[in-house]
């Protein structure tokens, strides 16, 4: 997030091409950085723990042995509530996802705000 926001203020541009094998796949706009940052914030006075980053490493580690998980997604985890970005190609992939996560320790919810490439517009400029 921290590269596509420093593109943003770099390059003074909305929208950000995403490819995959230099094909573009999608689109990621400012509106998109906002919310991303926006929901997975933590309030000021608490701090992510050690447990989440436990958490997301373990869960992490499960999703690379995943054929169906692609680079293009991340795996954020608050207050031991993981929240999934990026995109996906369906809902058979979202399952499989919130099932990786609830089945590690200490997870408490898993909340998927994932777009599937079929939604994703095809806008340039």
């Amino acid at each position: 997030m921290a590269k596509i926001a420093s593109l943003f203020g770099r390059r003074r541009i909305k929208r950000v091409p995403v490819l995959r094998d230099g094909r573009l796949v999608g689109i990621v706009t400012r509106a998109n950085l906002v919310q991303a940052l926006a929901a997975v914030r933590p309030p000021r006075r608490a701090r992510r723990s050690a447990d989440d980053d436990a958490i997301r490493s373990q869960l992490l580690e499960e999703l690379g042995r995943q054929a169906w998980w692609r680079g293009d997604s991340n795996a954020l985890v608050h207050a031991g509530i993981v929240h999934y970005w990026g995109v996906c190609e369906n809902d058979a992939e979202k399952r499989a996802a919130r099932v990786a996560a609830e089945n590690i320790p200490g997870v408490r919810g898993v909340e998927d705000h994932r777009a599937f490439y079929a939604e994703l517009p095809y806008t340039m400029g």
